[in-house]
């Protein structure tokens, strides 16, 4: 199972192969696979690991009858089809722009955080539908959507890494596997400031332009690099605090800067955007891949969370 927040469809599932029973049971164009972790001996319990459909199918046959190798994906694959019709967000709130987007698909309740920013954003038919939902997660000042364990579409609104507290301590449960740890870093190359300019018509004469620098803490940034690697960006955005709203969300969720990949035992309290302590620091989690067999290593990808230090507010 992998888990890739930079991706549209975030989850899929390679490698899994259904039984000559579970195969005939299948009908690949309907059912869908619900997955869970089960943990414990005497009373097991078991953890979600979310719901998805099968993307890819082929018939293996046995002597003792046909099995299934499977490809499973998210349900964002439904989400993610052409528009027949353009869509207008025609100034409403982004998250009921969002709602509206969706509704009618087949994927049940989507879990929203509200949003006080407004979408003045359209797209024409042939635009995807995942497309301007990843747009309107920006203006809305969301991090990118995906679908969680539970299976429910979720869009939460982007905060800064550092000034939260960890969903998961590494360091208290010691569960890294040493060894395992890969650095990297893309900080020679890296924007430490991210411009976004409003190309809305109706947006007056006056240029609407939404900045975001990195904390002064991380070390790309201006006051330490001391000068601009700017990151520029248009979308049509109807005010300045949408702008700056999209410029900050852009900037949190932009290219990892510095990474660190680790493993651990398989632990399904990982799910998505989760803020992990490990090595004393606070990461923001962006993806992971968990072998689904007893005993798995589970992989991480962790992007470093640098704290604000000019005593402004972000």
């Amino acid at each position: 199972m992998t888990h890739d927040l930079t991706g549209i469809i975030t989850r899929r599932v390679e490698g899994l192969t259904l039984g000559v029973a579970d195969a005939q049971r299948l009908n690949p164009l309907t059912d869908r696979v619900v997955i869970s972790m089960v943990i414990g001996g005497w009373r097991p319990r078991a953890y979600p690991l979310g719901r998805y459909m099968v993307g890819d199918a082929t018939q293996l046959q046995t002597s003792a009858g046909s099995t299934a190798p499977l490809i499973l994906f998210d349900e964002m694959f439904i989400v993610d089809q052409e528009l027949e019709m353009g869509f207008d967000a025609n100034g409403q709130l982004v998250d009921q722009a969002v709602q509206r987007l969706l509704a009618g698909l087949p994927i049940g309740e989507i879990l929203v955080d509200s949003t006080e920013l407004t979408s003045v954003s359209a797209w024409s038919p042939g635009n995807t539908r995942g497309m301007a939902l990843r747009d309107l997660s920006r203006q809305g000042g969301y991090f990118l959507p995906w679908f969680n364990h539970a299976g429910r579409l979720r869009l939460m609104r982007a905060f800064e890494p550092a000034n939260q507290k960890p969903t998961i301590d590494l360091d208290a449960s010691q569960r890294v596997i040493r060894g395992s740890v890969a650095r990297g870093s893309d900080l020679l190359t890296a924007p430490n400031r991210f411009v976004v300019i409003s190309n809305d018509p109706g947006a007056g004469a006056a240029p609407i332009v939404g900045v975001y620098d990195v904390p002064a803490s991380a070390p790309h940034s201006i006051a330490r690099r001391r000068f601009v690697l700017p990151k520029v960006v248009e979308a049509q955005l109807p005010s300045q605090a949408a702008a700056t709203a999209y410029a900050r969300t852009l900037g949190i969720q932009q290219t990892v800067y510095e990474s660190v990949e680790l493993s651990t035992p398989a632990d399904p309290r990982h799910d998505g955007y989760d803020v992990v302590r490990w090595d004393g620091v606070l990461w923001l989690e962006t993806g992971w891949t968990m072998p689904l067999v007893p005993g798995g290593e589970m992989r991480h990808t962790l992007r470093r969370a640098y704290p604000n230090t000019d005593g402004g507010e972000l």
